[in-house]
């Protein structure tokens, strides 16, 4: 029993690492310009009617700030997984992450590279299902905790409280735009009083 247990940590311990190094590598790759991009002159200048869903993919991942975001979340997400304080809060960030890609890969790759991807990126996420469910001791109290959530308890001050969630709402919806007003008058002072005195 202990023997089966060793093997058991092993076993986990080994789908750390790989799952780690894997999109540790994917994550610098889209850093230092070695994925993504890549087209030619050529595909350049033809007309993206004529060019495939992959090339046209792969040009527009090549922008920022999508590319070093996806870049970094990979890093972070793949060294958390390397520490064991942090290895669940990793694989439950690696998780949305392998299963984006995925999704993508089947969307816009030719067939070959489809049918390669989703075998692959499939079994990254059973490791990923594997580990959690190894530590599903763990992951049962937070469970418990994030779906324990109470509902309003005053039964007199409920019709109050939803007549508040309805004005809240479009407020809430309001705000950032207030932001971006703002944020236009400080930084384009005087494209805001033209457009203020074209309102009148």
């Amino acid at each position: 029993m202990v023997q089966k247990r060793r093997i058991s940590d092993l076993i986990i311990l080994s789908i750390r690492i790989l799952l780690a190094l894997i999109f540790i590598s994917y994550g610098t790759g889209k850093l230092s310009g070695g994925q993504f991009g890549n087209l030619t002159e050529q595909e350049l200048a033809t007309p993206i009617k004529d060019l495939s869903l992959f090339k046209i993919a792969w040009y527009l991942f090549d922008h920022q700030p999508f590319k070093i975001f996806i870049g970094v979340s990979q890093i972070i997400a793949s060294l958390m997984l390397l520490y064991n304080r942090t290895m669940i809060i990793g694989a439950l960030m690696l998780a949305p992450i392998v299963l984006n890609i995925l999704i993508i890969d089947l969307t816009i790759m030719p067939y070959g590279l489809k049918l390669a991807f989703a075998f692959r990126l499939t079994g990254y996420l059973c490791y990923i299902g594997l580990l959690l469910f190894y530590y599903k001791n763990q992951l049962t109290p937070v469970w418990k905790t994030v779906s324990n959530i109470k509902p309003m308890r005053s039964e007199n001050q409920k019709a109050i409280s939803y007549l508040l969630v309805i004005l809240f709402i479009p407020a809430l919806e309001l705000a950032p735009g207030v932001l971006k007003i703002i944020y236009f008058a400080v930084t384009h002072p005087q494209s805001f009083w033209n457009g203020i005195k074209a309102l009148f």
